[in-house]
């Protein structure tokens, strides 16, 4: 049972003293409506060109709705924060904050794993892709992704709900994050460790093995083909999703296992690199994806045809 004596958490990410803070404020609000209109873009346009209701692009689409929800669920508090005096929150929006986050990041991963499993098919088995790849497998995955997210942010929750959080109550950070967050239990404190190491197994280096196995098999196919052109036009259709691969797991692996080992050398720049992996990257992945995607080009068209004929 909870008995802290903790009522509050104080989410210090290295800014307050700053006389910079509405600067910050501004920048983090542009690119939080920039990625919030960017990705709810990408779903109306799917969601609007029946050329678009392909495996891939449900599978975006999904990318995209994960990606909303993320930053729905840390910037606006993140945003409050900066301009107030009193950097607090709540307990229980903290344990909130970060059982959604926790959930939607694992739920990011494994969907990056099945879009990479989706261009594997397309490109090594094209003969099998439409046979594997169907409406119900696709919805299966999908909720299977969403099932993991829920049972490991389900499961550390719980944990959490059990621990006593007594003081300090100092989280380095702009959002109540779980691996800090852990660090000031001061009950339950090896359950909640020995769970996020176990775990980190499952969610960290299982699925950028399982991406990397496909790229390999990707590449390998690409190389296979004689063509210069016809290598260029196969690998196109899978680099938007292996930069923001990169990007996702690169940003990850800086948040979570680096910058832990840079203790002695935090400060704000740390925590501001950090944050782009909840809030810089949900901004750019519409960007990347439809930067070069002429299906999402001649889709936005359709939808803006449309709506000025409508007012004519």
């Amino acid at each position: 049972m909870n008995r802290s004596s903790v009522t509050e958490f104080l989410l210090l990410g290295g800014l307050e003293t700053s006389n910079m803070l509405w600067i910050f404020f501004s920048i983090f609000m542009v690119v939080y409506m920039l990625g919030l209109a960017g990705n709810l873009t990408i779903i109306i346009v799917i969601r609007a060109d029946s050329r678009l209701h392909k495996p891939m692009y449900f599978l975006l689409e999904n990318l995209s709705f994960l990606d909303v929800c993320l930053t729905t669920v840390i910037v606006p508090k993140m945003l409050d924060l900066l301009l107030s005096t009193q950097k607090a929150i709540s307990v229980s929006g903290c344990f909130s904050q970060m059982f959604f986050s926790e959930m939607i990041i694992v739920t990011e991963c494994f969907i990056l794993v099945v879009m990479a499993y989706d261009r594997y098919l397309a490109i090594c088995l094209p003969f099998r892709y439409l046979v594997v790849m169907t409406k119900p497998t696709l919805v299966l995955m999908v909720v299977v992704c969403w099932a993991m997210g829920l049972m490991y942010s389900f499961t550390f929750h719980i944990l959490v709900l059990q621990s006593s959080f007594c003081g300090p109550n100092i989280i380095p950070s702009f959002f109540c994050d779980g691996s800090l967050l852990v660090k000031l239990s001061c009950s339950h404190i090896n359950e909640l460790q020995h769970f996020r190491q176990l775990t980190g197994l499952f969610v960290g280096p299982l699925p950028i093995l399982m991406v990397l196995s496909s790229y390999v098999a990707i590449i390998s196919a690409i190389m296979r083909i004689h063509s210069t052109e016809g290598r260029k036009r196969t690998f196109s259709t899978c680099v938007s999703h292996l930069v923001v691969v990169t990007l996702y797991y690169g940003t990850g692996i800086f948040t979570y296992l680096i910058q832990p080992m840079m203790e002695n050398a935090q400060g704000a720049m740390n925590h501001i690199l950090s944050s782009t992996y909840t809030v810089v990257s949900p901004m750019l992945n519409p960007i990347i994806y439809s930067l070069r995607n002429q299906e999402i080009h001649r889709g936005f068209r359709k939808i803006i045809n449309q709506n000025i004929l409508i007012v004519a």
